[in-house]
């Protein structure tokens, strides 16, 4: 599936990544142009989607995180993203040549791609709304107490490395890098899920949207 470019770049959302305040903005002006320019010529969003009966899916409903997620859905709908090779290329290349735009440019992809995810969420939302069915809010793999070890499995599940590119490491990275999985209910009555518990969270510790007493992706709607 081939997913929307937004019309413009999150610039908050880039600033929170880079863990500035939204007045700090200005001062990156230059580097976010930049930034924002080189994405919309090397991004190339594409997804995998998988709509199952929650039976179905137990084996990956590892945690009392992702169970209490799902709790009153009757369905999942299984997602995976990412904004492709070339974006991945163009991060190395900053890398290897000038480090103050590459930190930019990973903060801008970062957001690019939540904002590519929240899109292509509210469409899938909107194709529920047709059948009176109602969904949660994303929750990834690794978020609260749900072990990324079932990465692997979930992409399998999704047919992602064929219908969007999307592979993971043996250690559970995905590739292309700034990639996304994530799971949501489906109910016949309206549902929010939970938040990720922070508490036991791999990123507690260096999360940013936690120092801001924000919440992460995995929020509720």
């Amino acid at each position: 599936m081939i997913c929307k470019l937004p019309d413009k770049l999150d610039r908050h959302e880039t600033a929170a990544y880079l863990g500035m305040a939204e007045n700090a903005v200005p001062q990156i002006e230059v580097l976010l142009g930049r930034a924002e320019k080189e994405l919309w010529q090397t991004a190339a969003p594409r997804a995998a989607v998988r709509r199952m009966p929650a039976q179905m899916l137990q084996p990956l409903l590892q945690g009392a995180d992702i169970t209490a997620h799902m709790k009153g859905c009757q369905e999942g709908l299984l997602m995976g993203l990412t904004l492709g090779v070339k974006t991945d290329a163009a991060l190395r290349r900053a890398a290897a040549t000038d480090m103050a735009y590459a930190v930019v440019l990973d903060a801008a992809a970062c957001a690019l791609i939540e904002q590519v995810a929240d899109g292509l969420e509210q469409q899938l939302r909107q194709q529920l709304k047709k059948e009176n069915r109602f969904m949660t809010g994303r929750f990834s793999p690794g978020y609260g107490d749900w072990p990324i070890t079932v990465q692997l499995q979930f992409l399998q599940w999704m047919d992602a490395p064929r219908q969007a590119g999307i592979c993971a490491t043996e250690s559970c990275v995905l590739t292309p890098s700034k990639s996304i999985t994530a799971l949501c209910g489906i109910a016949d009555r309206p549902v929010t899920g939970t938040l990720a518990g922070c508490e036991h969270c791999a990123l507690r510790d260096t999360c940013i949207k936690r120092k801001e007493g924000r919440a992460c992706a995995n929020k509720t709607i």
